[in-house]
């Protein structure tokens, strides 16, 4: 089974509690199609992509935030008020292309789609993996995901990036000591409760 990164940082961000019914959930999503209409962040995705190969100045976040139906758009206000905070992190970089990735995590295929990359004039490229949910994220999951990031699978020559973008934290992958145990007891766990 394949799912995105987003989805395996719900999981693991969940209480022991809760995994079953969010692994059901999850699971029933990836195996239907996918459809745009229901991706609630996908209009914010695409307006950070646009910012991001454009005027780079936020104004396509702040004009979706404006336009946004009124069930997207207090949301969609936090996340643009905030992308200053963190988009002034790649000032003086410029937009490179990316692909996605597989990571096997406890035999879970993760998929790590970065939202953007960008690379400096001396060489330096990262990739961003944008967080916009309103859970903050325990500090387990934080450090999971950063050394989920720095496994194999994705592209070698772009430095991974996390970017919890409601509060405007951008942190690098780093390795972890110790968390690969729990990163692949949490991929095993989420098969056997997705089944």
């Amino acid at each position: 089974m394949e799912i995105g990164l987003g989805a395996f940082i719900k999981f693991a961000n969940a209480t022991p509690r809760a995994r079953p019914r969010l692994a059901r959930q999850i699971a029933e999503q990836a195996r239907s199609d996918y459809d745009p209409a229901t991706d609630f962040w996908r209009p914010m995705r695409q307006a950070i992509n646009r910012d991001r190969r454009t005027t780079r100045d936020g104004e396509a976040l702040r004009q979706l935030a404006l336009a946004a139906p009124e069930r997207r758009r207090p949301s969609f206000e936090e996340i643009s008020d905030r992308w200053g905070g963190v988009a002034s992190r790649w000032s003086g970089a410029g937009h490179v292309a990316s692909h996605s990735a597989r990571i096997d995590v406890g035999g879970l295929q993760v998929r790590v789609n970065p939202l953007f990359s960008e690379q400096w004039a001396n060489g330096h490229a990262e990739s961003a993996y944008v967080w916009f949910n309103k859970e903050e994220l325990h500090h387990a999951t934080l450090e999971g995901v950063r050394h989920l990031l720095t496994r194999d699978g994705h592209e070698t020559h772009l430095e991974p990036v996390f970017i919890d973008a409601r509060r405007a934290l951008a942190v690098p992958a780093a390795p972890i000591d110790g968390i690969d145990t729990w990163l692949e007891d949490l991929g095993s766990d989420f098969r056997r409760l997705a089944a």
